[in-house]
């Protein structure tokens, strides 16, 4: 019977291609098969629209699966970014804080090395102040020493002499006096005055006609005078010179106490930046790798959400192309049904 095998122009258009073939296969088994050859092509088409509607449940069950697969991946990636972009900003804050760290620190050796220089070269020109004051100092005193050595000996021969109820030197005395006193006419810690004087007397020495020397009650006096003035400029010498030393003690102990403790600031701030550079080493490098795997992870979360969605479209389609194999089945069983009337239940053969 033609019609079991050819349909209506306007219905097969919309079949799909396999739904054709299917049914030009089964319109000749179904003709050679013993019975009605009608029931036969329709349970034939009810076969097969089982068997497409079961496709379609397992296909569609592959599907959710896929679907939840690509969104706990997605959620994974979107989970492993999130945490990479707060890797990155905690690396990037600790790199720019190695960098503020080491900008203090070389600024900080600067001032420190500037700071040690100045200690140093204090210490320096004022030791050789110390030195030279202390060289001036041993030379005074040891001329006044010896100014307060000649101006003994002198009054101790003068008293001997005035000891012995004299008022006046023989030529011998006076002669070892008067070379005494030559010396002190040279010596710097004699006053201008006190000179003249000494000149004076011995200039009068010099010129008396008298075969013993006059006056040496008024030299012992000048002599005595001279003598207090010598004792009290080196006993002033003295204790000015020990102040001094002291002075210079203390500001030693204190610009040596200024060196050692800023190099041993400039140690730890040395150690401290050697550090923080292995700290800035390490978070760029750590860095480099996050941005990498932040990179790598947005790459393949791009790469799994086309092919999701590649996927997700392939399954449009064929979910719409199986549910026009349906209708196509639905249709030819329908117009099988209508073309035969009740030729379903009559028998061949």
């Amino acid at each position: 019977d033609e019609t079991l095998v050819r349909l209506p122009c306007g219905e097969a258009k919309h079949s799909h291609p396999d739904v054709m073939r299917t049914m030009l296969i089964i319109a000749p088994l179904a003709a050679a098969s013993a019975g009605n050859p009608v029931t036969k092509v329709l349970q034939l088409l009810g076969k097969l629209q089982n068997q497409i509607v079961k496709e379609g449940e397992v296909e569609q069950q592959q599907y959710e699966k896929f679907v939840e697969w690509c969104q706990d991946n997605a959620k994974d990636l979107q989970h492993e970014l999130t945490n990479s972009a707060g890797r990155k900003d905690d690396l990037k804050a600790t790199v720019e804080k190695a960098n503020s760290d080491i900008e203090v620190d070389e600024s900080t050796i600067d001032d420190l090395s500037k700071e040690i220089a100045e200690a140093e070269s204090d210490l320096e020109q004022a030791s050789q102040v110390r030195k030279s004051q202390h060289a001036d100092w041993t030379e005074r005193d040891a001329e006044l020493a010896e100014t307060i050595d000649t101006l003994e000996r002198s009054l101790s021969i003068m008293k001997r002499e005035m000891a012995k109820g004299l008022m006046q030197l023989d030529k011998h005395a006076m002669g070892r006096v008067t070379a005494a006193l030559t010396v002190l006419l040279d010596a710097s810690s004699i006053e201008t005055a006190s000179k003249a004087k000494l000149s004076a007397f011995m200039q009068t020495q010099m010129e008396d006609d008298d075969e013993s020397p006059k006056g040496l009650g008024a030299i012992v006096e000048v002599l005595n005078d001279m003598l207090d003035k010598a004792e009290s400029q080196r006993s002033d010498a003295t204790k000015a010179e020990t102040e001094s030393t002291h002075n210079f003690a203390l500001l030693k102990q204190s610009l040596e106490h200024k060196v050692k403790s800023a190099n041993k600031n400039l140690r730890d701030t040395k150690h401290h930046m050697a550090s923080v550079k292995e700290v800035l080493a390490t978070a760029e490098g750590d860095l480099g790798d996050a941005e990498k795997d932040h990179s790598a992870d947005a790459s393949t979360l791009q790469s799994l959400q086309t092919d999701c969605m590649v996927k997700a479209s392939d399954h449009e389609t064929s979910v719409a192309e199986r549910s026009d194999e349906l209708k196509a089945l639905a249709a030819a069983k329908k117009v099988i049904e209508d073309k035969t009337g009740g030729a379903s239940s009559r028998a061949y053969g």
